[in-house]
């Protein structure tokens, strides 16, 4: 089995080879193994096989994240972002807001991460003693 550190090296020197003058037969098949290394390269989930120690730091580190991201919603009713104008209120409403306040902090992306490591951390029931600790997200 090729390793990924073995992968990762491979599509170096590909990648090398590419920058340097090479005949158009040459370049389109290291272009062919770029692409093959790339799509196998993204197969691999490399999480699971970092260490339980290192994802239970970065699961933690992301529930503090996800928790400090949601509470920068605007939560008050009475905090109005419209302002008036000759043909009627315009302006930004809270759930506006909200949608970019979530979208400059890469929520989605926050969560999407959180719950990969959680489902990897559950499945080495590396999360029993934590859940309670967290929360669930």
């Amino acid at each position: 089995m090729t390793t990924l550190d073995e992968l990762l090296a491979e599509l170096s020197g590909v990648l090398t080879q590419l920058t340097g003058h090479i005949d158009e037969a040459a370049r389109t098949t290291l272009e062919e193994r770029r692409d093959s290394l790339r799509q196998t390269l993204r197969s691999i989930n490399i999480d699971e096989r970092r260490p339980t120690s290192e994802l239970l730091e970065e699961h933690t580190r992301l529930a503090v994240r996800i928790k400090k991201a949601k509470g920068e919603k605007v939560k008050k009713r009475g905090r109005s972002f419209f302002r008036g104008s000759a043909f009627g209120r315009t302006g930004t409403t809270r759930d506006e807001v909200n949608t970019m306040i979530d979208a400059g902090n890469r929520l989605e992306e926050l969560e999407e991460r959180y719950q990969n490591l959680h489902r990897i951390l559950d499945e080495r029931g590396a999360l029993e003693s934590t859940d309670s600790d967290n929360g669930k997200h």
